[in-house]
């Protein structure tokens, strides 16, 4: 699990899975975007499933539902983004909700997700596909 912001961060379904056990970063809403169900689940944390594909593009309403599900719980606590591994899906729908907030373009803000947590790598298709989405 990798911090990106002070309360937002990005990992994979095993760090979804461990918060179960120990919660040490005051996780209190993880937002899973991998087909699989987080199956070992906190009981004061909340979690939201919202999954598609990494190779496919992201049609705009599950990207619309993801970046609002972002903005609405970030303000109530910290968030974990999480797909499969934590390499693709969630860096690259992190990047585009920092986009959306102003704070940099989605290039260079999955250019430091990358110095944060150096093993993503980003789809080009979905990448390209959420690049069409905040046009």
């Amino acid at each position: 699990m990798t911090r990106i912001w002070e309360r937002l961060f990005v990992g994979s379904l095993q760090d979804a899975e461990r918060l179960s056990r120990k919660n040490l970063n005051q996780i209190a809403t993880v937002i899973s975007l991998c087909e699989q169900c987080v199956e070992l689940k906190a009981a004061d944390v909340r979690y939201i499933h919202l999954p598609f594909e990494d190779d496919e593009p992201v049609p705009m309403r599950q990207f619309n539902a993801v970046m609002d599900a972002m903005a609405i719980n970030i303000r109530k606590g910290t968030v974990l983004v999480n797909c499969g591994v934590g390499i693709s899906r969630a860096p690259i729908l992190t990047a585009a909700y920092l986009h959306l907030v102003g704070y940099k373009n989605i290039d260079a803000a999955i250019e430091e997700i990358r110095q944060l947590r150096p093993i993503i790598e980003p789809s080009q298709i979905l990448m390209n596909s959420v690049k069409e989405n905040l046009r």
